[in-house]
């Protein structure tokens, strides 16, 4: 629990650049879920023209459609839900609302779960 203060309160310390969804932008970073189920992985975003693409490296472990800002709170419409069998579980693929910071070359993306949280940390891709 501590971890996931320091790092939202470090995440409010930096400065807060806008993320203009309309301008091509490629992520890459880990996720993991925090005081839940101890699931943690890879994960790749790719922003284009108000759509997006994640994939993660947990069996399907994919999401695409349109995303969202307002302040600083991102979502991602998810249109490419696949039904999930569950012999793999939650598969993490960006999709939902998130609070999110970005200061131009990292971002963290947080939300909140029935269970704990789940946070994502991710770089932009040169």
């Amino acid at each position: 629990m501590s971890f996931l203060l320091f790092t939202l309160i470090s995440c409010q310390d930096d400065p807060q650049v806008s993320l203009n969804v309309s301008d091509e932008m490629e992520f890459s970073g880990t996720f993991e879920t925090i005081q839940s189920d101890n699931v943690s992985g890879s994960v790749t975003l790719l922003i284009s023209n108000g759509h997006y693409e994640s994939t993660t490296n947990l069996p399907f472990g994919y999401g695409a459609g349109r995303i969202e800002l307002s302040g600083n709170t991102i979502n991602f419409v998810d249109t490419a839900f696949f039904i999930i069998p569950a012999l793999y579980g939650p598969a993490y693929p960006l999709s939902g609302k998130h609070t999110y910071n970005f200061d131009g070359q990292h971002l963290t993306l947080w939300r909140k779960k029935n269970v704990g949280s789940l946070i994502y940390n991710l770089q932009v891709v040169n």
